[in-house]
């Protein structure tokens, strides 16, 4: 191999510095507040039947003001003071709709340490949730959770609800003693009292954002792991689900053990680090400090796991350990110093549990996410209106480009230094920037420009020439255009960008050089006199952009056969896409047969899967056994495409390890040999499916289409309150599907668009909007509605245009 680099050693000379430009955001202003609050003190009692919160918060704070005549608290309209005492004194306050002002005599100085002592009550919509506790049918989960993120809590507690200060939190709860609690920090006590209830005591050592307060109760099984390193995790799990605990926490020591050494910093919390399921949660999972909550979709057996598992959100959120909770961005601009550092250290885990090419398959999926995005508006990483893409996977690739800049141990070295440097502190983009230059001497300004307070992706144009010159020297030029539209929101890019040759006699030329002009030449020399088979601009996507490279056939070819590394392969392979069969069958299988990634396979099999030549039906003969699970859904995925004397041999997906490998199958061959469906169903007829009975529903749909009279009850059962709600939502997406109304569904879609969930609610308002505008069920569903009472009819009128 022979390299031609531009060192990046060099970076200060070679990255000359620019003024940076952002856009005016108003999210990126903390919000003020004149009191530094240091501790929250809650002792809380539930009333589970009337959804009632009965609490007494003790709030220690110190004005950071020469004089404070008023100050605020975050609350709800429903939230009803008793009585509220600063310094064991009662103090004025006045309520609107969305919090409470104090107005202290006299005023509070600078410097002086304060208590306010506040009981109330208050019917939380938001915040906290009571899950089953009036469920008449006894199916449904009998639970209390929180969610605090962005600012929910305050709809159950009076509190200073924001990101930009830190305070010791404690919890003191008594509840029926026959139930588990979790709340932050550790379990200083758990009291037995007469009544049959217990007093539950949690406590933060160290100080957290308000936000990350939690609550958990239910019915639970405790399973404790140490660490070699004396760190306890405690994993909360359904008593009946003792036979998938395996599964449902699967690696979980594993992630902590990554963390702590890839990290440099130990887990910074002196408590025990605690995961609890919860029914219906509207999210995946929520990084409470050492008190994760996460949804019980997750909780997942053998096949499941198969299809979605909690391995990479379990990662993501305890990474938020350090990122999110340990330091914790000052306002809403930087959300990505916590999401995006999340997201990359999850890859950093899977990179180390599955290899380099799932990993690089994340970055692929970023890029095309953040290429999507960038269609609808060209908001920054660093912008409060930036987005979950730009949030998540964008800035986890931005993280990676950083460290291919800097290299891996010096960008840890940084990070390290950021990480201790900010300790229970709120953080700023700046204030990592800075680490950067503290720690390594270097300044990475330009890149903050471009990637941090800017938006948008460079696009490239790219093309070669094999060029022999006068003095017969053969070298490649390779010509580089930015083709993007440049304006205020986004900028050329300057960014190291690796070029490679790759010569018939398998050697190849490397260069590294900066590119940051609308147009660049860059020349390769050939000296060996060689023949190209191939070239390379940026292999293996290290940076994130788009790219018109105009190449021959000949040469996606010979990349699709021989680049080294998958993503490179998998381009070329898609570029294949417009080619007549005859002319890339050979490449497309020899690339099948090697490679080892499911991702290049699939796509192959997506291009080959209407194919009838010999080669080809033997290769998809094969694919319908692959050991590989996502090579059998890209076969079921194009059972519509698929020879149809393939049909006996596609039956074995109809009894898969994958519930959805086989829902798809039973779909997708149903369709397309109507002839046979009695006898899919009959096979599949005792097939539940997934935690949200995929199977059994998607089953059910079929054989209404044949007869309703005997199934219809049972799928308009499962879009009822009685289940969790991705059951809800796949029956009443097979019942809209079916063009089906009757007044217990629509009572049923009633309850969902009014549940708290919008993952629920939106599927069901969609499904009444439809129904809706049809003539035939209009006027049923008006005099439902009419002799119906039911709350929040507000909620569902929006539906009826």
């Amino acid at each position: 191999m022979k390299c031609f680099f531009l060192f990046l050693s060099f970076s200060v000379s070679v990255f000359a510095q620019k003024t940076i430009k952002r856009e005016y955001d108003a999210g990126s202003i903390p919000r003020e507040h004149p009191l530094d609050f240091q501790e929250l003190k809650l002792d809380v009692n539930l009333d589970v039947k009337q959804s009632l919160v009965k609490g007494t918060v003790t709030h220690l704070f110190t004005p950071l003001r020469s004089k404070v005549d008023n100050f605020y608290l975050d609350g709800r309209s429903n939230m009803t003071i008793s009585s509220a005492k600063l310094d064991d004194k009662d103090i004025t306050f006045k309520k609107d709709s969305v919090g409470f002002t104090f107005f202290p005599e006299p005023a509070l100085a600078y410097g002086k340490k304060h208590s306010l002592v506040i009981k109330y009550e208050v019917k939380p919509k938001s915040g906290l949730y009571f899950m089953g506790w009036n469920d008449s049918s006894a199916t449904y989960r009998k639970q209390v959770w929180t969610q605090g993120q962005g600012v929910e809590n305050r709809h159950w507690i009076p509190m200073y609800d924001d990101m930009n200060d830190k305070i010791i939190s404690e919890l003191n709860i008594t509840f029926d003693a026959s139930y588990q609690v979790l709340s932050n920090g550790n379990k200083l006590k758990e009291k037995d009292n007469k009544d049959g209830t217990k007093t539950w005591q949690f406590r933060m050592a160290q100080p957290h954002s308000p936000y990350l307060i939690m609550l958990g109760i239910g019915k639970y099984e405790i399973k404790e792991i140490k660490l070699k390193s004396g760190q306890l995790l405690r994993c909360y799990y359904y008593p009946e689900h003792k036979d998938r605990f395996e599964y449902i926490y699967k690696l979980t020591p594993q992630i902590m053990d990554f963390f702590e050494k890839e990290i440099g910093i130990n887990y910074p919390w002196k408590a025990p680090y605690s995961q609890i399921p919860a029914q219906d949660y509207m999210f995946g999972a929520m990084e409470n400090t050492t008190a994760t909550v996460f949804g019980d979709f997750f909780c997942v057996d053998s096949r499941s796991f198969l299809d979605r598992n909690y391995v990479a959100v379990n990662a993501h959120e305890m990474a938020h350990m350090w990122f999110g909770d340990f330091i914790t961005a000052r306002s809403n601009n930087d959300t990505w110093l916590q999401e995006s550092f999340a997201t990359h250290y999850q890859w950093l885990f899977d990179r180390e549990s599955y290899g380099q090419d799932n990993f690089d398959w994340q970055r692929k999926s970023a890029i095309t996410s953040a290429l999507t995005a960038s269609l609808t508006d060209q908001k920054a990483v660093g912008s409060s209106n930036g987005g979950t893409t730009r949030w998540y996977p964008k800035g986890a690739f931005v993280i990676e480009m950083i460290k291919s800049i800097v290299g891996r141990e010096p960008y840890n070295r940084a990070v390290k230094r950021y990480l201790e440097r900010n300790a229970f502190k709120n953080v700023d983009s700046n204030d990592l920037l800075v680490a950067f230059q503290d720690e390594l001497g270097i300044s990475l300004n330009w890149f903050w420009d471009e990637w941090v307070y800017k938006g948008g992706e460079p696009a490239y144009k790219v093309s070669y020439q094999d060029i022999k010159n006068s003095k017969n020297e053969r070298f490649t030029e390779i010509t580089v255009e930015q083709t993007h539209e440049v304006n205020d929101l986004v900028s050329l890019f300057k960014m190291p960008i690796k070029f490679e040759v790759y010569y018939r006699d398998r050697t190849k030329d490397t260069i590294i050089t900066v590119i940051e002009n609308q147009s660049h030449k860059i020349s390769l020399p050939n000296k060996n006199n060689m023949e190209i088979d191939f070239v390379l601009f940026d292999p293996n996507s290290q940076v994130l952009k788009s790219v018109n490279f105009i190449k021959y056939q000949e040469e996606w070819m010979n990349q699709a056969l021989r680049a080294p590394q998958m993503l490179d392969r998998y381009d070329a392979i898609l570029q294949l896409k417009g080619v007549e069969m005859n002319k890339k069958r050979e490449t497309l299988i020899s690339v099948y047969m090697r490679e080892k990634f499911h991702a290049v396979k699939a796509e192959i099999i997506n291009q080959i899967s209407s194919d009838t030549a010999k080669e080809s039906l033997e290769l998809l003969l094969a694919a319908v056994k692959h050991k590989d699970v996502n090579v059998r859904k890209a076969v079921a995925a194009n059972i519509a495409n698929l020879p149809k004397q393939m049909e006996n041999e596609c039956r074995v997906l109809l009894k898969d390890s994958s519930y959805l490998c086989l829902e798809t199958s039973l779909d997708k061959l149903c369709a397309k040999y109507p002839e046979y469906q009695n006898e899919y169903l009959e096979i599949t007829k005792s097939e539940l499916g997934n935690n949200h009975k995929n199977v059994r529903i998607k089953w059910l749909e079929i054989n209404c289409n044949i007869d309703k009279t005997n199934y219809i009850n049972e799928l308009v059962s499962y879009s009822s309150s009685n289940y969790e709600f991705r059951t809800r939502v796949l029956a009443i997406d097979a019942l809209k599907r079916l063009n089906f109304c009757n007044e217990t569904f629509i009572e049923n879609l009633s309850n969902a668009i009014t549940h708290f969930n919008g993952r629920l609610a939106n599927p069901a308002g969609q499904c009444l909007e439809y129904l809706y505008k049809q003539n035939s069920y209009k006027k049923l569903i008006n005099d439902f509605y009419v002799k119906t009472k039911i709350s929040d009819k507000h909620l569902i009128k929006k539906w009826m245009k």
